[in-house]
């Protein structure tokens, strides 16, 4: 960037209005579209670059070293990926707090007939080893090492297939919103049980 000298000075930020609207101007755009590709929302992204230009205009004692381009994408890219963890750590969170719910006894479960054929039939669909091992997994409630000895497989064998398994039903059931349920592990048995 031409203009880089002006922003920086000995590798410290330049903070005058008129320098900083031309770092703005410069590179607003390129983080933008840089941080949409990692958070997928516009508005978002949006708002992380804006978040990233405040904390550079309140930082007066930031020294940069090396590129100033650099610095800024590493600063984006940084904060998206903050940003991803703490969307895991959420959902993560509503997880447990469901299961809670369940094991409880406060949430009914009560799945009408349409959804409970469309979670049958995508079951039986499943290979034969794949749903025999997702079956024991999730109704039976056993354990890796269990199904391993009980089919003679491998415990890595089981892991594939209920992988597997969850994969093909994901897909198959891709708009009942009771997946969530299923792929938690948290449907008992009782409530979806193949015929």
């Amino acid at each position: 960037m031409n203009n880089q000298g002006n922003i920086l000075i000995d590798g410290k930020l330049k903070h005058d209005q008129r320098t900083f609207r031309i770092l703005f101007e410069t590179y607003h755009a390129p983080l933008f579209r840089f941080a949409e590709t990692y958070v997928c929302c516009p508005g978002l992204a949006e708002d992380i670059v804006q978040e990233i230009f405040i904390k550079l205009w309140e930082n007066k004692d930031l020294r940069i070293n090396g590129s100033l381009r650099s610095y800024l994408f590493l600063m984006v890219r940084n904060r998206c990926i903050d940003y991803l963890r703490t969307l895991k750590l959420e959902d993560k969170k509503k997880q447990k707090l469901m299961e809670a719910q369940i094991l409880s006894d406060s949430v009914d479960l009560d799945f009408d007939d349409e959804v409970k054929g469309k979670i049958k039939k995508a079951i039986r669909e499943l290979p034969e080893q794949c749903r025999q091992v997702y079956e024991m997994s999730i109704y039976d409630g056993l354990k890796h090492a269990e199904i391993a000895e009980e089919l003679n497989i491998s415990i890595s064998a089981v892991k594939v297939q209920v992988f597997r398994a969850k994969k093909n039903l994901r897909e198959a059931l891709y708009n009942i919103k009771e997946l969530l349920l299923l792929f938690a592990g948290f449907v008992s048995l009782k409530k979806v049980h193949l015929s």
